[in-house]
């Protein structure tokens, strides 16, 4: 039998078995549950791709707001924790950018009132990004 030393502890271990002390690290990842669940779909992931070529793959809100970047994140406007029926409606669906989606989070978690107002704008840059079709 050939062995090898753990370049961490230094014991002998056979070719091709793993060191017990490295057997200790390894992770246990439990799967997704609940509406994270729905993130790993196929439909999510074909409906996701649709929101970001309707808008070219451009953040609406971050244009609202003079800048423009690339959306890299699909947000739910009513969030599927609170509503999961929205979860595949598309038109609860907007792509903004990484910093884009923070700012609407904290804007949501600011108060009631600024999450509604918030929501509205986001359900008219929404309404904008899909007008035409169908023409």
């Amino acid at each position: 039998m050939i062995y090898f030393r753990c370049s961490r502890c230094g014991k002998r271990v056979p070719r091709g078995e793993v060191c017990s002390c490295r057997q200790r690290e390894k992770r246990k990842y439990t799967p997704p549950e609940g509406i994270r669940k729905l993130y790993h779909t196929a439909h999510w992931a074909k409906l996701r791709a649709v929101v970001l070529s309707k808008f070219s793959g451009l953040d609406p809100w971050a244009h609202e707001q003079k800048r423009i970047e690339f959306a890299e994140t699909v947000h739910h406007i009513i969030p599927a924790a609170e509503d999961p029926t929205h979860f595949y409606d598309f038109a609860n669906l907007i792509p903004l950018s990484r910093k884009s989606h923070d700012e609407v989070h904290a804007l949501y978690r600011r108060s009631e009132e600024s999450k509604h107002m918030t929501q509205e704008k986001l359900r008219l840059l929404a309404h904008k990004g899909t007008e035409g079709e169908g023409e």
